[in-house]
């Protein structure tokens, strides 16, 4: 005889227990590496062939991609890509029909008639009005707008790196100018002491400088601080442990700046492509469909039955047809919630268009600003090195002091400081029209690198 599991549950789909073991999943992020072939051929099939592995010198591009790699909030984000699309199986799903069996006993039959009525009835429902198809259509257009979603964060971790990464650049640079001023400074000071020996300069002139080059060995000692936390946020940013990070001293810090877009171009960019603009117009796209549904939920669906019964010895059989009435209510209040959900997805598609457009304009004036700027401090700095060049010629050819040299030097390294800071605006002010233009991704972050390897 069969059994109810092989009735009913033939075909069903059975629980297999998966559990997480914190120590086991702790063992294997410590196992992160940034020379794993994994990464290497990850890199190769995204960004361009690698010559040497290890890689000698890290760039921005790189590092990106290896976040991309290893980063968990993208995993997050493709489980809610995989919950979206488990969704349209649930709303494809039709009603499934139904059996019922009444059995019955007349204990005041006739003699020689069956005291047994025994009824099986089958109800079959029917969805009318097309609403299956508007839940598919939804879930679809939900997969789409968690799709766009997903690009957003993979935007959030490549915005994050450079973030942190320009950090860990400025403190580099910061600490590689600080020995540079140090050791002017010193010069300088060795130049004074000299004078001093020979009686033309004062204790209070090499004293103050003596204060300087105190106050920059102290700024040099920050900035190797800062290089320490700037790696460390480093690898927060790419997900893996700070032992893994290459030495400081391999990332190209050098970088060249890319023709940014105009405003114009960066608008229509931004409009059409961004992923969060994107989500949102599926959204509402989304929430237009939901109307529909509501709407024709108004149409009642239809429940066709029949059954046979055995009465006391006579076989009869029933066909009915039942179909709810639709007086007291006719969805009337879900029908307001979902055209009230569409005005607010349509609001909020509006509400973003400003803001990208807001964000699009002020992070293309701001790179121009510093680009400005920066072109004014090359010149600056191109007369800077001019000066000392001249000086130099003049001291060997006797027309110029050490000192004035020594001085020119410690001119020039503040000069350089200057330099960088504005190019360091420069490069932030680039990664903000990129931010707010999201030029398009040029891999398909969907699939787990880690998993598909």
């Amino acid at each position: 005889m069969l059994s109810v599991e092989v009735l009913f549950g033939w075909g069903c789909a059975h629980f297999e227990p998966k559990p997480l073991d914190a120590a086991k999943t702790a063992r294997d992020f410590d196992q992160r590496r940034l020379d794993a072939p994994e990464l290497r051929a990850f890199l190769e099939t995204n960004l361009c062939p690698v010559a040497a592995w290890p890689l000698p010198h890290w760039t921005f591009e790189q590092l990106s991609l290896t976040a991309l790699f290893y980063h968990p909030k993208l995993d997050v984000a493709r489980a809610r890509l995989a919950s979206a699309q488990a969704a349209e199986i649930t709303a494809g799903a039709r009603p499934n029909p139904t059996v019922g069996v009444t059995p019955e006993y007349n204990f005041n039959a006739a003699s020689g008639v069956s005291p047994w009525i025994a009824t099986v009835h089958f109800d079959v429902p029917i969805e009318t009005a097309g609403k299956r198809g508007h839940r598919i259509e939804r879930a679809r257009q939900l997969t789409e707008a968690s799709r766009f979603d997903l690009i957003s964060v993979a935007w959030e971790v490549r915005s994050r790196i450079r973030l942190v990464w320009l950090e860990l650049c400025d403190a580099v640079q910061q600490t590689n100018l600080f020995v540079r001023q140090v050791e002017s400074q010193r010069r300088v000071l060795a130049a004074l002491e000299l004078k001093l020996s020979l009686g033309a300069a004062t204790a209070s002139e090499i004293a103050s400088v003596r204060v300087a080059l105190a106050r920059t060995r102290k700024d040099l000692a920050d900035a190797r601080v800062q290089v320490d936390d700037a790696q460390a946020q480093l690898a927060v940013a790419l997900a893996v442990p700070l032992k893994s990070l290459p030495p400081p001293a391999t990332l190209v810090t050098d970088l060249s700046l890319l023709p940014v877009l105009q405003t114009g171009e960066a608008r229509r960019r931004a409009l059409t492509a961004r992923a969060d603009m994107l989500a949102a117009l599926v959204g509402y796209a989304a929430a237009e469909t939901a109307l529909k549904l509501e709407i024709a939920k108004q149409y009642p669906d239809v429940h066709l039955g029949t059954g046979y019964q055995f009465d006391q010895g006579e076989n009869k059989w029933a066909l009915g047809l039942s179909v709810e009435i639709p007086v007291l209510n006719r969805n009337q209040g879900q029908i307001a919630e979902a055209e009230a959900n569409r005005g607010e997805a349509a609001a909020r598609v509006l509400a973003l268009q400003a803001r990208i457009v807001g964000e699009v304009d002020r992070a293309v004036a701001v790179w121009l600003g510093a680009q400005s700027r920066l072109n004014a401090l090359d010149e600056l700095r191109a007369a800077q090195k001019a000066r000392l060049s001249s000086l130099q010629t003049q001291f060997e050819a006797g027309a110029a002091e050490a000192l004035d040299v020594r001085l020119a030097e410690v001119e020039l390294a503040t000069d350089e400081f200057l330099h960088w800071n504005a190019r360091l605006k420069t490069l932030r002010a680039l990664g903000e029209v990129e931010d707010a233009a999201q030029f398009p991704l040029l891999l398909d972050v969907s699939l787990n690198p880690r998993a598909s390897r």
